[in-house]
């Protein structure tokens, strides 16, 4: 199959419809900010790549020659096509210059980082934050691969290729139905719970893993009675009266004070945790919003230092 022809070249495009427009070679000097000198010899290689004469000159200026002609209307088709594309990408470019790509655990994505940002937003943070909630192994590998610029997780294991920021604390606890014979104890041995239904995420969940690893420190190993990817079926089949779950209290908060569910500590097991933010080493990951995430990141990172000092 033969090669098509070269594609005459934008600016070119540019100087002839200029010229018809304007009808001579000053005027499209003047349109697009050139000398004549500059539009005489544009239009003159676009005649030449073409081979054909595209505009007629005389006293009475340029006018387009019937092959001009046909190409005028195509050419005035396709800049403007051209245009609205650069637009396009140009805006495209401002929105993920200002839009923060989160990637988020379950319990800091839907506890604490909602109330984080709308502060952040009133110091100045950036407007717009894109936030996707997976588990915290898919967290970090969304952040190594620069496919979000801010992640947080849950799990207290070591992560590599990431930079780590310990943004919060909690401790995991008993939750059980308000009727569960549990509820009228003040702690929960940690091996009560070897043969009581134990309800809980899926296996990559970050708060099974801390949950099962101090468990297994403590000597303590338990075999799932249900495997939800949901935190909300695990609460619904707690609240049923089926087993118990190991949550954060910030998970069944509302629960809590509805009278649906209890919380107790568990004795004989160290259930506290860090929750930590993560990005890629030497700054945020993505080529759109680093300076915001940073902003964040330094925000988070002040936050955090009055919260120490207030414990």
């Amino acid at each position: 199959m033969s090669e098509r022809p070269a594609l005459p070249a934008t600016h070119d495009l540019e100087a002839l419809v200029a010229a018809v427009e304007t009808g001579t070679m000053g005027g499209a000097a003047e349109a697009l900010d050139l000398t004549q000198s500059a539009v005489t010899k544009r239009i003159a290689r676009l005649e030449a790549q073409l081979g054909i004469l595209l505009l007629e000159r005389g006293r009475f200026g340029v006018r387009p020659t019937a092959a001009g002609g046909l190409l005028y209307p195509e050419a005035r088709r396709a800049l403007d096509v051209l245009h609205r594309a650069a637009d396009l990408v140009r805006a495209e470019r401002v929105a993920q210059r200002d839009t923060l790509r989160i990637a988020s655990s379950h319990t800091v994505g839907e506890y604490l980082l909602p109330d984080w940002l709308a502060a952040h937003r009133r110091s100045g943070g950036a407007p717009h934050a894109a936030v996707q909630i997976a588990n915290s192994p898919a967290v970090v590998h969304a952040v190594r691969e620069g496919e979000v610029d801010l992640g947080f997780i849950e799990h207290g294991r070591a992560v590599t290729g990431v930079e780590t920021l310990v943004v919060g604390r909690d401790e995991l606890v008993v939750v059980v139905a308000a009727g569960h014979r549990w509820a009228s104890r003040r702690t929960v041995g940690a091996r009560d719970l070897i043969g009581e239904p134990y309800l809980t995420r899926e296996p990559e969940s970050g708060t099974r893993t801390v949950a099962e690893d101090a468990l297994a420190a403590a000597g303590v190993a338990l075999r799932p009675s249900l495997e939800a990817m949901s935190l909300e079926s695990v609460k619904r089949s707690v609240a049923g009266g089926d087993g118990f779950a190991l949550l954060s209290p910030l998970a069944v908060g509302r629960e809590v004070e509805a009278g649906t569910l209890v919380t107790r500590r568990v004795r004989g097991a160290d259930l506290r945790r860090e929750l930590r933010a993560v990005r890629r080493r030497g700054g945020a990951g993505g080529a759109g919003a680093q300076e915001p995430a940073r902003r964040l990141w330094r925000w988070l990172a002040a936050e955090a230092a009055v919260a120490a000092d207030d414990d």
